[in-house]
């Protein structure tokens, strides 16, 4: 990929060349799965907020429920 001596530092162009082949060729063998209906944002953009039954659709309405009726406060880790 890029031919230098290993004990020689790249410069920041270089640094960030290197880093998006990378990213490019993980982006490439990724095994993802995408909903059919999801749509690409672009990075700057905010997503919209969910609704109540996009929420349930992804979590499962019975979580969704437990959850909400729930009086204890969720941990923020899990």
């Amino acid at each position: 990929m890029f031919e230098k001596p290993e004990d020689e530092r790249m410069s920041r162009e270089e640094m960030e060349e290197y880093g998006r082949a990378i990213d490019a060729r993980n982006a490439a063998l990724e095994r993802t799965e995408v909903e059919p209906d999801t749509i690409e944002l672009a990075a700057d953009q905010v997503p919209p907020p969910l609704s109540e039954e996009e929420i349930k659709r992804r979590v499962g309405e019975q979580n969704y429920v437990n959850m909400k009726d729930a009086k204890i406060m969720n941990s923020i880790n899990s």
